[in-house]
């Protein structure tokens, strides 16, 4: 009987994979950004294991059941994944259109930079399509993109974009008209608005007449609002006190005191996630004022067909670094007396991006913080007790810089509250179960004592034209200074560790307010910061938020601010 028996599975197996061609027929052509983003294998395999090739299933998953195992619900689903990659592997052996599944693996395993000689072993094991086929699959879908981003750049929209370098074989030939070691170009993305952002919003004559009759900024402009500061000090007394609550788990229960929420500004709205649609790079460099001028044109007018005279009406908020920005706006003064505002380029409403931001603030606090090993206090003796390393180039990673910032922050802070908790230990104050209301006012309290500068802290180093000064006095007054009481010692290292915990304070509220998408709160601290890149020497982002602050102020509508 066994025989017979197998010639009927059989039969049946060779039905149900002939049934299911057409649920996993798919070409490089039909591949669209949608069924990228909504790819998931389980999702593809489970109806046709159950609807269409029940026997097939059944087969798969005896050969694989454990040993004295009989309850299929007992399988994790891992193991139910690895079963459906073994079926879209054998639907694939005997049919190469049936495909769903191998290409969006392929397209996973082409995004995380795996070798053409990878990819052909993925496509002989029935993985992946071979690589000619994801190369197309992938030209596709840029056809597609293109598409989506022309029909957003018709309505509210931002823009941004910045160079990037593309490596090519380190084994050219070297002649004139060889392929470089690198390609260098320019990367464009268009952000949609949130849904409460209007196209009436976005128009451009109303800020023009604001800009012809705005006033200059004041140094008022530069000073917080009373609003700002009683935000700002809210927000770092519950930052003070997760700080606090993070380093004892038995108090986690207290962490969704409403008391221990960042109050929202202008936080995007729940749910709301920006939608960004990427067009082609081009091999513009950007890297000159020229180039920017092309890469725009390039972006609206060559790739999205846009036509120029559409594009002079409606403003377009254009978001980079601050090297971009100051050569856009010289592109701006270059064609300032031409006959569009597209050719003037007067549509793009320019902001720095907040990534940039918070980088360039940590390497400004780095190089006014950073001293030496032998400086108690400076940021390099607690890199040294921390065995931090690659952190003494002017401009060191990013995350490694960040992730060592917060680590002293939070060393500081936990002093201060062990200092202020009026127990023995921090451990002894977690155990006497503190009140929500007790653990704010000592944040408070930390706030005012161990990270505001006291105006009554004599300075380190008296002005230059004090010690002039001195040297030009009299016999008589320096008899006088003699019997004068000498000055007060300075404590430098509870004055310089008193100005690092309030300047990483402010990154630590940046950096919150950048992950909860609340730009109210960025604004709220942004004189702020506009003082301490000043004051660190970092003159062209504090241009540049004076730039925004003057904008808001002054130029865009209250809508489209």
């Amino acid at each position: 009987m066994t025989p017979h028996a197998v010639d009927i599975v059989c039969g049946l197996v060779n039905e149900e994979m002939e049934a299911a061609k057409p649920s996993l027929y798919m070409t490089t052509a039909q591949t669209t950004p949608e069924f990228i983003e909504g790819w998931d294998i389980n999702t593809i395999m489970d109806p046709i294991a159950k609807d269409i090739t029940p026997t097939w299933s059944s087969v798969l998953y005896a050969a694989t059941e454990p040993k004295g195992s009989h309850d299929e619900q007992s399988r994790n689903r891992p193991t139910v994944s690895f079963i459906n990659i073994i079926s879209s592997q054998v639907h694939y052996t005997r049919s190469q259109n049936s495909c769903r599944v191998q290409i969006g693996l392929g397209l996973m395993a082409s995004s995380t930079g795996a070798s053409r000689n990878l990819m052909n072993v993925l496509q002989r094991c029935g993985l992946t399509t071979s690589p000619s086929s994801i190369t197309t699959t992938i030209s596709a879908l840029a056809g597609f993109s293109i598409q989506q981003a022309a029909k957003i750049s018709r309505e509210p929209h931002a823009m941004t974009y910045d160079n990037m370098n593309m490596s090519s074989s380190i084994f050219v030939e070297q002649r004139p008209d060889a392929m470089s070691k690198v390609q260098s170009g320019s990367f464009t993305v268009l952000y949609k608005l949130p849904r409460r952002a209007r196209l009436e919003h976005m128009r451009l004559a109303p800020m023009m007449e604001n800009l012809k009759k705005a006033k200059p900024l004041k140094m008022s402009n530069l000073r917080a609002s009373v609003e700002g500061s009683a935000s700002y000090f809210s927000q770092s007394t519950v930052n003070i006190s997760k700080i606090f609550l993070k380093s004892f788990p038995q108090l986690s229960d207290l962490g969704s005191d409403p008391l221990f929420q960042n109050k929202p500004r202008h936080q995007l709205p729940p749910g709301e996630k920006t939608r960004f649609y990427p067009v082609c790079t081009s091999t513009i460099e950007e890297a000159s004022i020229t180039g920017n001028l092309h890469v725009h044109d390039n972006v609206y007018v060559e790739q999205l067909k846009r036509d120029p005279k559409e594009l002079n009406d409606y403003a377009i908020p254009c978001l980079n670094d601050q090297l971009t920005n100051s050569r856009i706006r010289s592109a701006q003064a270059l064609r300032a007396k031409d006959i569009t505002a597209w050719e003037r380029r007067e549509v793009f409403m320019l902001a720095f991006g907040t990534f940039h931001l918070l980088m360039n603030l940590i390497w400004a606090l780095l190089d006014v913080h950073r001293g030496t090993i032998s400086e108690h206090g400076s940021l390099a003796y607690y890199f040294n007790i921390l065995e931090k390393v690659r952190l003494a180039s002017e401009k060191p990673d990013f995350h490694t810089l960040l992730t060592a910032l917060t680590q002293i922050l939070e060393g500081l802070i936990l002093n201060a509250w062990h200092e202020e908790c009026g127990q023995p230990s921090l451990s002894d104050f977690a155990e006497s179960n503190p009140k929500p209301e007790d653990i704010i006012l000592i944040a408070q309290r930390i706030i005012k004592k161990y990270a505001t500068p006291s105006s009554d802290i004599p300075k380190s180093d008296p002005p230059k034209n004090a010690k002039k000064s001195k040297k030009s006095k009299t016999s008589t007054d320096t008899d006088s200074e003699d019997e004068a009481e000498p000055p007060s010692p300075v404590d430098a290292v509870y004055e310089n560790t008193i100005l690092l915990t309030r300047d990483l304070l402010y990154v630590i509220e940046l950096t919150d307010a950048i992950a909860s998408g609340d730009f109210g709160r960025i604004e709220d601290i942004l004189p702020d910061i506009a003082c301490i890149f000043r004051g660190a020497g970092s003159n062209n982002y504090s241009t540049e938020i004076l730039h925004l602050i003057f904008n808001i102020k002054e130029v865009w509508t209250p809508e489209f601010a």
